[in-house]
């Protein structure tokens, strides 16, 4: 119980300053804006054809304010998904090495979520000093039924599927970030490195939490939980809709020359820009979850909205 309650001060964001993340000491290097944030392949306007006539001041604030919406992506996935579903699967009684790694799971998913908030925070206080989301905004009901969700495990075994879809993403990213490094920010480069640390042992532990909760499952509730994920991927991770789209607005507001309504354009047609959509949950990606789909024919319903699952499928399914 004093683990429950600590970790929940922790994700709900009322820990102590101790546990807190560290303040920058004096003298401490300051944010180098003149550099990018994250590396460019990763934010959906670099793959449009507008991308290029940009002026380069557009392109690096722009390359930025996606880092900013990317942090709180990851933090608010971490804090309204991934932390009450592990809080949750711990007062299940797990089998005792599963526990003791979700234990260091869950610490690790705060540690992460402090970083991101605080170096959004240096960078961007006018943004952030009023809350911890910007970019990502979602109606109080969506958020309490995601929380409500989050917290019945057994109810919606769906949420691990997504969470091993977005750690095997998150991983590939910071790699594709340290692979950039000498040309992105150094704070961020540092952050990226923290969190790749972490997320090869969480996926090893999502796929420890699949072997232990989906075989609970029986084949009716596998497909409903399948559709459900198929609709989730759809409505508010594969495609940029709501938060990248504030993104740019932002981006205009702070460039107020630009016409807003080419830049939206070609954001929808990134639905059809094969370079695009492979950055996200393509197999090269998230090989580990691709894997796993072959084995579960309830995750054909995937196939015509993840890159290459329908090659897969179309192998046959193992005995």
């Amino acid at each position: 119980m004093g683990f429950e309650m600590n970790a929940m001060r922790h994700a709900t964001g009322r820990a102590s300053a101790q546990s807190g993340p560290s303040v920058p000491e004096p003298g401490e290097a300051a944010i180098d804006f003149t550099r990018l944030f994250i590396a460019e392949v990763f934010t959906p306007l670099f793959h449009t054809r507008i991308y290029a006539g940009l002026p380069g001041a557009v392109r690096l604030r722009y390359n930025q304010l996606h880092a900013l919406y990317f942090n709180e992506q990851i933090a608010f996935f971490e804090q309204g998904i991934l932390s009450p579903f592990l809080l949750a699967l711990l007062r299940r009684s797990p089998p005792v090495d599963l526990e003791k790694g979700l234990r260091v799971f869950f610490a690790e998913e705060q540690r992460h979520t402090a970083q991101f908030r605080e170096l959004n925070l240096r960078c961007a206080p006018e943004l952030y000093e009023g809350g911890e989301r910007y970019f990502v905004s979602a109606p109080r009901a969506l958020d309490a039924a995601i929380s409500a969700a989050a917290a019945q495990p057994f109810l919606f075994p769906l949420l691990i599927w997504l969470t091993l879809l977005q750690e095997e993403r998150s991983l590939y990213w910071s790699r594709g970030c340290l692979e950039h490094a000498s040309e992105l920010e150094p704070h961020f480069v540092a952050t990226h490195r923290a969190h790749l640390a972490d997320e090869i042992g969480h996926v090893r532990w999502d796929e420890d939490l699949l072997d232990w909760l989906w075989p609970r499952v029986g084949p009716a509730m596998r497909r409903l939980h399948a559709w459900l994920l198929r609709w989730m991927l759809g409505e508010y991770f594969l495609l940029p809709k709501r938060s990248s789209r504030r993104v740019i607005r932002q981006l205009v507001a702070e460039y107020p020359f630009l016409d807003r309504q080419p830049l939206d354009r070609e954001m929808d047609g990134l639905k059809s820009n094969p370079a695009f959509l492979a950055t996200l949950y393509s197999r090269e990606v998230t090989p580990r979850a691709y894997a796993r789909f072959a084995q579960h024919p309830e995750f054909a319903v995937l196939a015509d909205i993840l890159p290459a699952l329908d090659r897969i499928y179309a192998a046959g399914f193992p005995s």
